[in-house]
């Protein structure tokens, strides 16, 4: 089953979420599709088990907190850039994450749409809660203009070279990038 849920990251990044089908990911996995309809019951079971099992995100949060705990003012400002900056870093990197989400873009309507809204959503409040905590700041308000900008800037890096005179074609662009969510966090404890 792992192979055939990694088969399907690597048609999504190959192809993208709309032309990811049984018969592409069978071939992929070197199984036959009668197995995928056994195991999952058609497509969209199995994007539901991928969103569920092998969706960047969710497996990006719950590393996150595994490896983090919070204790102090200071410890949990340095965590919240590192979450930042380590999101921005890894999803630059996850082709499959970058076309599900602009197939969630696309497709808003769509009952696995909301499933992985849902899913995201949840995920992302374990990680509010226990490191963006502010009294004195609407954390969940911040943390969305920050994450929902960092996603609008590695959605449209393969088509625009420039954002608002940002190089989002090199590493210096993306550094400015990094010291700026560093900045934001620093001004919100």
């Amino acid at each position: 089953m792992a192979r055939i849920l990694q088969a399907v990251g690597q048609v999504i990044s190959e192809r993208g979420v709309n032309r990811v089908g049984i018969n592409a990911v069978a071939e992929k996995a070197g199984v036959n599709k009668v197995l995928i309809y056994r195991y999952f019951g058609g497509w969209e079971g199995l994007m539901q088990q991928f969103l569920r099992e092998g969706h960047f995100l969710t497996d990006y949060n719950k590393q996150f907190l595994e490896n983090n705990s919070e204790s102090d003012l200071n410890v949990k400002t340095q965590a919240r850039v590192e979450y930042l900056i380590g999101l921005l870093r890894e999803l630059k990197h996850r082709t499959p994450a970058q076309e599900m989400l602009k197939w969630e873009i696309s497709n808003p309507g769509s009952y696995l749409t909301q499933q992985l809204a849902t899913t995201r959503n949840e995920s992302f409040q374990q990680i509010l809660d226990k490191f963006f905590t502010n009294e004195k700041e609407d954390q969940n308000a911040v943390t969305a203009i920050l994450v929902s900008g960092i996603t609008m800037l590695l959605l449209i890096a393969p088509s625009q070279h420039q954002f608002m005179n940002v190089d989002l074609q090199s590493e210096e662009g993306w550094k400015r990038i990094e010291y700026a969510i560093h900045r934001i966090c620093d001004t919100l404890h």
